[in-house]
């Protein structure tokens, strides 16, 4: 543990002199951006319009849409920058043979770069959960509603803590291919393909097993399916390490 907690310090200390931190803050804010401006023209073009509904109905409708978008898209291509970000230092300065010199067990440099990434996908979903409140009570500024009083704060905690479970197999997957492959491309385009099949993966009926799909999933408007990516996604995240663990111990020079 010991070891992990330096190389944790490293990385934060690395992450000073890179974008990748501020891109985990950027991407949810652009996006609640974009999506205050959906509401605004809604507003403007449905003014006055009434919504005779409850406050757990106007909730659920509230947060639909941006968690939706946020988990089907956003999140796992940010999750490849961020992974490709965390990397991106050692592959530029060719610092592997280095690394790999020193006294320490090489499934703990994998270890470190996960954890971080699940902390910096952990601090971008605590930014879009409150962004995503507060998108509800503009709404409810704007059409006049009584949303402030009725925040359904078990819902908005399951669906936060769910979904962010659910993308840790993700978190696994792209930060093995970050450190496999130098560059961008490889796994940024490993996060696109697989998005773009998340739509596939629904038809096959093998969201809960999807690691692309498993955020999306995780949902209480998901997919029907039999497993929970709650639980399995973190089970898979397991597995991934011991193999990325056990790959990059038998590797030369990664």
């Amino acid at each position: 543990m010991r070891t992990i907690r330096a190389l944790l310090s490293t990385e934060a200390t690395k992450l000073k002199h890179t974008a990748t931190l501020w891109l985990s803050a950027i991407v949810p804010v652009t996006m609640l951006t974009l999506l205050f401006i959906g509401l605004l023209n809604e507003y403007f073009q449905h003014r006055g319009l009434g919504m005779q509904q409850s406050a757990l109905e106007l909730w659920n409708n509230t947060l639909r849409g941006p968690w939706t978008m946020w988990t089907l898209v956003a999140a796992p291509i940010l999750i490849a920058v961020e992974a490709t970000g965390l990397a991106s230092p050692e592959h530029a300065g060719k610092h592997w043979t280095q690394l790999f010199s020193l006294p320490i067990p090489r499934w703990s440099v994998f270890a470190a770069k996960a954890i971080m990434c699940a902390l910096l996908t952990g601090a971008s979903s605590l930014i879009f959960t409150a962004g995503a409140i507060a998108l509800g009570l503009m709404q409810s500024e704007l059409y006049h509603l009584d949303m402030a009083s009725g925040i359904p704060w078990g819902l908005v905690l399951r669906i936060a803590a769910r979904s962010y479970l659910a993308s840790w197999c993700a978190i696994a997957i792209q930060t093995w291919l970050s450190l496999r492959f130098s560059g961008f491309a490889i796994p940024i385009g490993t996060a696109l393909a697989g998005t773009l099949f998340t739509g596939a993966a629904s038809q096959f009926r093998i969201t809960g097993w999807y690691p692309w799909s498993m955020m999306a999933d995780s949902l209480p408007w998901g997919w029907s399916h039999v497993p929970a990516p709650a639980i399995i996604s973190p089970a898979l995240c397991l597995l991934v390490g011991l193999l990325a663990g056990w790959q990059m111990s038998r590797r030369e020079v990664v």
